[in-house]
C-alpha cells in the first residue's frame, strides 16, 4: 500500500505544480508590495514596514488558492472518463445560469456576470471556461477519425453552435475578453484536430468580411471608442486611454531591474495605475522585477504551456489531449492578452493575468485547468487509444 501511495505521487506532474506555486506566490508578494501604504524610505524597522503592509487582499487570495487547490484535487482524482457523461448537464445548466444574469442579472463594472454573496463576488462565465473546455474536448474527439483529424462540416457546424450559444449571452454581458477566451478554447482544439485549412481560411476570410460590418453597425459608441483609443491612445487620455497611459509609464519606470517590491514611492503604491491588483498588476510587477524579472514571469508561463502541450501528446486518447489543449489556449489567450493590454499591444478586456492576479473566480479556473491537466497525465500510457 505504502508503495503505491509513492508511485501514485511520482506520477504527479511536478513540473506543472512547481511553477503554478511560483507563479501564485509571485502574486501574493506582488498584492503585498503594491497594495502597501506608499513606504518613504524613513522607516526604521521591520515594524515600521509591517505596518504599512495592506494584507486584506493577501489573506482573501490565500483562500481563494486554497479553494481552487481542493478543487483541483478533486477533478484530478475522478477519472476524465466520467466527465462525457455528466458534461452536457453542467453545459446546459452553465447556459442557463448565463441567461439568467442577462434577464435579472446586477451591472457590476458595466458587465450583467457577477453573482454577488456578501461582499464576496463570483463570475460563473468564468467557471464555463472549464466546462466549455470538456464539453468541446467530447465532441471533437468523438467526430475525430483514426487518424485523429475532424474532417466533417457537420460535424464542425454543430460544434459552433453549441460554443457560439454561450459565447453570444457573454458578448450580450457585455463581457468581450471572456469571449475572446472562448473562442481561443475553440480554435486551438480546432487545430490539434488537424482541421482541414480550407475551413480556417474560410473563417479567416469571414471575420475580415464580417469586421468592418460589425464596427459601423453592430458596436456601440462606447465599444467602437475602445478599439480607437487602443489603435492610439492619445485620442482620450483622460478616459479610455488613461489606463494603459499609465501602465506604460509604470512598466517603463522599473526599467531594467526593477525598483524592487516593497521599495519607496512606487507609481503602484501610488495607484497611479487603475486595477493595479487585478487586470493591471502586470504593470506594478514590472515596475518591481524590471524587464529582466517581467521577462522571467513570461518564460515562467511559456514554460507551462509548452509543458501541456508535451502532456496533451502523450494523452492515451483524443479526449484527454483536446482537454489538455483546451486549458493550454484557455492558458495562453489569458498571459497574450493580460500582459499585452497592459502594454497597449492588445486592447483593453478585463482579462486577468492567471494564478497572478487577484480574483476568487478566475483563480478558481485555472487551478480546476490544473486539475484537468494532472488528471490526464495521471492517466497517460505509452500507447494511445482513439477514443
Amino acid at each position: 500500500m505504502e508503495k503505491k501511495k509513492k508511485n501514485g505521487i511520482l506520477k504527479l506532474d511536478w513540473m506543472t505544480i512547481i511553477i503554478v506555486l511560483v507563479l501564485v506566490g509571485i502574486g501574493l508578494i506582488s498584492l503585498a508590495s503594491i497594495m502597501a501604504s506608499p513606504f518613504s524610505g524613513d522607516e526604521a524597522s521591520i515594524g515600521d514596514y509591517i505596518n504599512k503592509l495592506n494584507l486584506e487582499y493577501v489573506e482573501k487570495q490565500i483562500v481563494n488558492f486554497l479553494i481552487g487547490l481542493a478543487a483541483a484535487i478533486v477533478i484530478t482524482v475522478i477519472d476524465y472518463e466520467i466527465y462525457k457523461d455528466v458534461i452536457k448537464y453542467v453545459y446546459w445548466a452553465n447556459v442557463a445560469i448565463l441567461l439568467l444574469l442577462i434577464i435579472a442579472g446586477k451591472s457590476t463594472r458595466g458587465i450583467l456576470g457577477w453573482i454577488t454573496v456578501g461582499s464576496r463576488a463570483f463570475q460563473p462565465a468564468e467557471v464555463c471556461k472549464i466546462t466549455l473546455i470538456i464539453f468541446m474536448s467530447n465532441m471533437v474527439s468523438q467526430c475525430m477519425d483514426k487518424d485523429g483529424r475532424l474532417h466533417y462540416f457537420k460535424d464542425i457546424f454543430k460544434i459552433l453552435v453549441y460554443i457560439g450559444i454561450p459565447t453570444g449571452l457573454v458578448l450580450l454581458q457585455p463581457d468581450f475578453g471572456t469571449a475572446f477566451v472562448y473562442i481561443c478554447i475553440m480554435v486551438v482544439i480546432f487545430f490539434i484536430a488537424k482541421i482541414d485549412w480550407k475551413y480556417i481560411l474560410g473563417a479567416a476570410a469571414g471575420i475580415g468580411a464580417f469586421a468592418p460590418i460589425a464596427y459601423f453597425f453592430l458596436l456601440s459608441e462606447e465599444q467602437q471608442g475602445r478599439i480607437n483609443v487602443f489603435l492610439d491612445p492619445e485620442l482620450d487620455v483622460q478616459g479610455k486611454g488613461y489606463n494603459v497611459i499609465q501602465s506604460k509609464v509604470s512598466i517603463g519606470s522599473g526599467q531594467i531591474f526593477g525598483k524592487g517590491f516593497f521599495s519607496s514611492g512606487t507609481l503602484a503604491q501610488l495607484k497611479y495605475v487603475p486595477e493595479r491588483h487585478t487586470d493591471f498588476i502586470f504593470a506594478g510587477i514590472a515596475e518591481g522585477v524590471g524587464f529582466v524579472g517581467g521577462t522571467i514571469i513570461i518564460c515562467l508561463y511559456f514554460i507551462l504551456i509548452f509543458r501541456w502541450l508535451y502532456v496533451a501528446l502523450k494523452a492515451k486518447d483524443n479526449f484527454g489531449m483536446c482537454i489538455v489543449i483546451g486549458a493550454m489556449g484557455m492558458l495562453l489567450a489569458h498571459v497574450f492578452e493580460n500582459i499585452g493590454m497592459t502594454m497597449g499591444l492588445m486592447p483593453v478586456t478585463g482579462i486577468p493575468l492567471p494564478f497572478i492576479s487577484y480574483g476568487g473566480s478566475n483563480l478558481l479556473t485555472n487551478m480546476m485547468a490544473v486539475g484537468l491537466v494532472m488528471n490526464v497525465y495521471l492517466r497517460r500510457q505509452s500507447k494511445k487509444h482513439y477514443k
